[in-house]
């Protein structure tokens, strides 16, 4: 068994790393791991333990389903977090995804759950998950990050290709190995 999941790999410009750096800086000496640039994405599904075989039946279904969309767009828009002031978890970039994004997760959900995954009911909330919050001291300084880029407009993207990725845990955090890239209709290289 493998911990799968499937996402849109981001590329983060100057804004978005700037705004990394600038927030590590603010909240330096919090206990917080920070995700790599490298590793940066928006998580479409999670499929959790998977079999070598749902593996493969599941590299087959996106090879079927992703090219006959079209490359969407996506804007990073604005600073949040999980949870609460009093207990935050996740530090994240906001996403305004275009409309055939939600058009395919559902079709994607549809075909993983044929599959025999068990599907997220939650509404799907895209985010670019920037740091996870262990323990935070000074909520001051968050709260003060949050302000400056509530509705700040870091980027946009078209997407090219979606990502089937395995997650691999470890005593840094987990580091994620590609298992396969699809493109979608009408993306140049």
């Amino acid at each position: 068994m493998k911990r799968t999941f499937i996402a849109i790999k981001t590329e983060p410009g100057e804004k978005i790393r700037d705004c990394i750096s600038h927030s590590k800086t603010c909240l330096k000496g919090e206990r917080i791991k920070w995700i790599s640039p490298s590793q940066l994405h928006f998580t479409l599904a999670f499929l959790g333990d998977t079999s070598i075989d749902q593996i493969k039946l599941t590299g087959q279904m996106l090879s079927r389903v992703v090219p006959v969309y079209d490359a969407p767009l996506v804007r990073y828009i604005g600073l949040g977090f999980f949870r609460n002031i009093k207990n935050p978890r996740v530090l994240w970039i906001g996403l305004d995804i275009d409309p055939l994004i939600r058009k395919m997760k559902a079709e994607l959900d549809r075909e993983l759950k044929h599959l025999g995954f068990r599907i997220d009911r939650r509404d799907f909330h895209p985010h670019l998950t920037l740091a996870r919050i262990k323990w935070m001291q000074n909520k001051e300084a968050l709260e003060d990050l949050l302000h400056a880029y509530r509705d700040y407009y870091f980027q946009e993207s078209t997407i090219r290709k979606l990502v089937y990725y395995e997650s691999v845990l470890g005593s840094e955090g987990p580091t994620y190995k590609v298992i396969k890239s699809v493109g979608f209709k009408y993306a140049s290289p």
